[in-house]
């Protein structure tokens, strides 16, 4: 069974630094790389017509986002990626991944920059911890500093 490595893909610049480097270390890893962006249902409680109408938007938009996240992942690696929306918050959806899918051996993450709350996934990964390792960057690195920390040479 081939390894997949995890990360959890927003549209923030930190994600985008987390998948680089996931993208890199799973190359080199002769891993695959599955990328998952949620939409999390419980946001919306308005009634079940706007409800479900919000949801198709919010996952139109995170399918659109991968796809162009997907175009830039190909424009530096050729790395196997497998893309996925999921139904929930992003804790939920990590740790059912994690608990479903054995072939995932490591979580990447980027922390967050725009305030000093490192974001959800890194709070609670350091206080309660996943079954898998997990690597978290800072997540203000520059493209040559993530290459450079993956093992990537050019």
């Amino acid at each position: 069974m081939k390894e997949v490595f995890l990360a959890v893909f927003d549209g923030t610049e930190e994600c985008k630094s987390a998948v680089r480097y996931a993208s890199r270390r799973a190359k080199l890893n002769n891993a695959s790389l599955l990328i998952v962006a949620t939409v999390d249902t419980e946001e919306f409680n308005y009634w079940l017509s706007v409800n479900n109408k919000m949801i198709d938007n919010v996952e139109k938009e995170s399918k659109d986002m991968l796809n162009d996240l997907s175009k830039e992942i190909h424009s530096y690696s050729d790395v196997e990626c497998d893309y996925i929306v999921e139904h929930g918050s992003k804790l939920d959806v990590v740790k059912r991944l994690i608990e479903n899918d054995k072939s995932i051996s490591l979580m990447i993450l980027a922390s967050n920059t725009k305030d000093k709350n490192p974001g959800i996934l890194v709070e609670t990964i350091s206080g309660a911890g996943y079954a898998i390792p997990v690597v978290v960057l800072p997540g203000n690195l520059n493209d040559d500093s993530i290459d450079k920390l993956a093992g990537y040479v050019s």
